[in-house]
């Protein structure tokens, strides 16, 4: 049966392309960055971008490093960003950095400000600050 052939071909390219084809989510680079600070203050240069085919606005959220518990002493420049399709901007995270402990790692997690659905896609980043003079 030729159409049943042809049928098994379709199937077989739409499940390639679907394995192939990458899901569109906003993008937060670099992932993860290390720094040394002479002070007790870190602050990292991140790039955000919106690879959907329509105007977003999205949130900074940062949060321990373990992606889940919210912080203090973080400051995100700006902390919301609205963005043309196909765009990308720079954001400044600061955060504050214990003397006695002489550093510290946080998340950074970029989210659709208004998305409907069960799932809301997220992408998240590590960043460390040392004080200058422990090794860093």
């Amino acid at each position: 049966m030729p159409s049943l052939k042809l049928a098994t071909l379709i199937l077989a390219i739409a499940a390639t392309l679907a394995v192939v084809a990458p899901a569109a989510a906003q993008s937060l680079s670099p992932l993860e960055k290390t720094g040394v600070t002479p002070s007790d203050r870190k602050a990292f240069k991140l790039t955000v971008g919106n690879p959907y085919q329509s105007r977003m606005t999205f949130v900074m959220v940062p949060l321990a490093p373990d992606y889940q518990t919210p912080i203090e002493g973080v400051t995100v420049r700006p902390a919301e960003l609205t963005m043309a399709p196909q765009f990308s901007r720079q954001v400044i995270v600061t955060f504050d950095i214990d003397p006695k402990k002489k550093e510290r790692t946080i998340a950074l997690c970029v989210m659709p400000k208004a998305l409907d659905g069960p799932i809301l896609p997220r992408v998240c980043g590590r960043y460390t600050g040392r004080m200058a003079g422990n090794g860093g």
